[in-house]
């Protein structure tokens, strides 16, 4: 008899055991601030020498497996060899005052207690050229995640460009009614558009309009729901029959990004 109920019990433990629901897992989620970028990850001047030599080495933020576009190319003209970039490149410069390409590696931004560039008072941001290459990604082919939210700022640069205008672009004006923006474009595993979000780095088209940015902005990426990559263009009020005249780098810091649910 005691065999019976011993057996009874155990028949209805497991009977308990076997009908506990499952409980879904907390999807992990990541801060991409860029701090943990290596030296030979970073531009190592103002002007991004080593983005030149094929010393630099694209950045990948290990935890979350997402992996920052670039690209460097050589070619000859007229017996000279010229090097060229494009992409995404961890930065600590912010010089604010040296207008043109020489200080294209520099956010248009410093922080009045630390004199530091990045966002919430950090040293490090993403700049960002646009070209071919200029796309974040994971290298698992399957791998998808929300990308909720990022911030963005304009470049040295780019700002600089704007505002007093240089030999291609011309400087900015509410008479004008000029305008900058950047588009975030997201992308399924299945290499289809999922949507996309703008941004005005710049904005002059009425009188009220803000102007140029100078603050670091967040920008809701969380209407692209689940995508696998995160690709940009750019769009300006000064174009000419080659494209934009406006420099095309804008920079981004702390990338917010989300597991999808278990």
């Amino acid at each position: 008899m005691k065999n019976y109920f011993l057996i009874t019990a155990l028949c209805i433990a497991a009977l308990f055991v076997g009908c506990t629901p499952n409980v879904p897992v907390e999807p992990e989620s990541y801060i991409i601030t860029f701090e943990d970028a290596l030296e030979t990850s970073l531009a190592s001047s103002p002007y991004g020498d080593n983005l030149y030599d094929e010393s630099f080495v694209p950045y990948v933020h290990t935890e979350s497996g997402l992996s920052f576009g670039y690209a460097f190319s050589t070619f000859e003209y007229e017996g000279y060899v010229y090097s060229s970039w494009n992409g995404i490149v961890p930065s600590r410069w912010n010089d604010m005052e040296t207008q043109g390409f020489l200080n294209q590696c520099s956010v248009y931004f410093k922080d009045p207690q630390t004199g530091q560039g990045g966002h919430s008072k950090s040293a490090t941001f993403g700049l960002v050229f646009l070209g071919t290459d200029c796309e974040i990604f994971f290298k698992d082919p399957e791998k998808e995640m929300i990308f909720l939210s990022l911030f963005v700022t304009n470049s040295s640069y780019t700002a600089l460009s704007m505002t007093h205008g240089d030999l291609f672009a011309k400087s900015f004006s509410h008479k004008d009614q000029d305008w900058l923006k950047v588009t975030f474009t997201g992308h399924g595993k299945d290499g289809l558009k999922k949507g996309s979000v703008d941004f005005y780095l710049a904005d002059f088209r009425t009188s009220t309009s803000r102007g140029i940015v100078n603050l670091w902005e967040k920008v809701d990426l969380s209407s692209l729901g689940p995508i696998h990559k995160l690709t940009f263009s750019m769009e300006s009020s000064d174009t000419g029959a080659y494209g934009m005249n406006t420099p095309a780098y804008f920079c981004m810091d702390n990338i917010i990004v989300e597991g999808l649910p278990l």
